[in-house]
This record gives structure tokens, C-alpha cells and sequence, in this order.
């Protein structure tokens, strides 16, 4: 099973792919080309999982980039009938990637934070699958 990560915001998305267990950060594309980068994804890795992070807050309230994530979601299922959608807690992600970011001695990169973050999401759903 193979699966292409979407961490989805208004103007930019971070993409990751799982390989052989193992999630790789792929690139940050521009949100009106998400869906041609999913299919590139879908196709070059021959994914079969869509995993799509939800931006939920620390009290599981709902927000704005929430309720825009679960319509682009509608999207993708529409676009992408073949594929199953996961949906995936990203709380606290971001502090994980910070972490790593130290320990690599790396300071001030908000893409490699992303890129991280989206890694560690990725990595947290592939773990939950071999349970």
C-alpha cells in the first residue's frame, strides 16, 4: 500500500508520498495545482491512499482552514473515485518538526518545518496501519 500526503492551505500545499513504509517529503506546489500534482503522485507511485491532514485546533474546535479542508476533501473524493481518503490529526506536528529541526542544528526554515511536519503525519499513519 502506497499513499500520497496533502497538507492543504490557501496558497501553498506540502506533499509527501509513502514508499516502502518510509514517507518522503515531495515538494510544495500552489494550491490551484494540487489536484494535477495528486494524480502525478497517484500515478508515478502508484498510490492507492490519499492521506489529507485536518487542521484541527488544541480543543477540537472548528476553524476556517477546517471547514475549507473538508470541502477540498469532497474534491478530491470526487475527482479520485478509485482512492481511498484518510484523514489525518495534525495536531501537534508542528512542535515534532522543531524538535528534529534542533537536533539537525537547522534554524528559521519554515519549508523544512513543513516538510518535516508533513513527514512526521505521514510516518504517524503508516504506524497506525501496522497495528
Amino acid at each position: 500500500m502506497t499513499a500520497v500526503w496533502i497538507d492543504y492551505w490557501d496558497k501553498r500545499c506540502w506533499v509527501a508520498v509513502e514508499v516502502a513504509g518510509f514517507s518522503m517529503a515531495k515538494e510544495i506546489c500552489s494550491r490551484v495545482k494540487i489536484m494535477s500534482v495528486i494524480r502525478k503522485y497517484c500515478m508515478e507511485y502508484d498510490c492507492n491512499t490519499i492521506v489529507i491532514w485536518l487542521p484541527y485546533d488544541l480543543f477540537w474546535k472548528n476553524l476556517v482552514q477546517l471547514d475549507k479542508t473538508k470541502k477540498f476533501i469532497k474534491n478530491v473524493e470526487e475527482l479520485f473515485p478509485d482512492k481511498k481518503v484518510v484523514w489525518v490529526d495534525e495536531r501537534f506536528t508542528s512542535f515534532e518538526a522543531d524538535s528534529v529541526l534542533k537536533e539537525m542544528w537547522i534554524y528559521n526554515t519554515r519549508n523544512k518545518k513543513d516538510d518535516i511536519s508533513a513527514q512526521i503525519i505521514l510516518e504517524t499513519y503508516i504506524n497506525q496501519k501496522k497495528v
